[in-house]
């Protein structure tokens, strides 16, 4: 039997805490968290970003080790061969489809409990961003955070699921 959403979203967190990234993976998230502090009203946002894509990508690392699966990172992908554009783009058409019908054909272990643990992970980062607020923030801010933070834990998932799409995990 799998491991149940909270078990997922414990492990995904504290897997997180380590250095759970892959050289190419950890160049993404740092090229992203950038972005995001340089376009977004607060500057916070950016490392927001980065730590629910750190945590999204936990996920399905652990989702792997819980399937027997052993990736490491190519020499192409330790050598830089691999584009970090593509890979971008890899993982936001996958994203995508998480978001939408594909999320089956992404996901290797327990649907249900994949996304039940994408939505304590994303709960879980949005009430240590701002749960202090709370009495401060509107709905819709709540709402618009929510979000934001929805993307980029699947951002990080679906980086994961690029890496090895692109060829940089074996």
């Amino acid at each position: 039997m799998g491991m149940s959403g909270e078990e997922l979203a414990y492990k995904s967190r504290a897997l997180a805490q380590s250095h759970p990234l892959t050289r190419l993976a950890k160049s993404l998230v740092d090229r992203c968290a950038e972005a995001e502090r340089a376009s977004q009203p607060l500057p916070e946002t950016g490392t927001w970003a980065a730590a629910a894509m750190v945590t999204g990508y936990c996920l399905r690392r652990v989702e792997e080790d819980e399937a027997g699966l052993q990736l490491t990172a190519t020499d192409g992908a330790d050598a830089g061969e691999v584009d970090l554009d593509a890979l971008d783009q890899e993982a936001l058409r996958i994203a995508s489809d998480l978001r939408t019908e594909g999320a089956p054909q992404q996901i290797i272990g327990d649907e249900d409990s994949v996304i039940s643990a994408l939505d304590r992970i994303i709960a879980s980062e949005v009430d240590r961003r701002i749960g202090n607020w709370k009495e401060n923030v509107d709905q819709e801010a709540w709402a618009e955070l929510e979000a934001y933070i929805t993307w980029w834990a699947v951002k990080g998932y679906a980086l994961r699921v690029a890496e090895k799409a692109t060829g940089a995990l074996a």
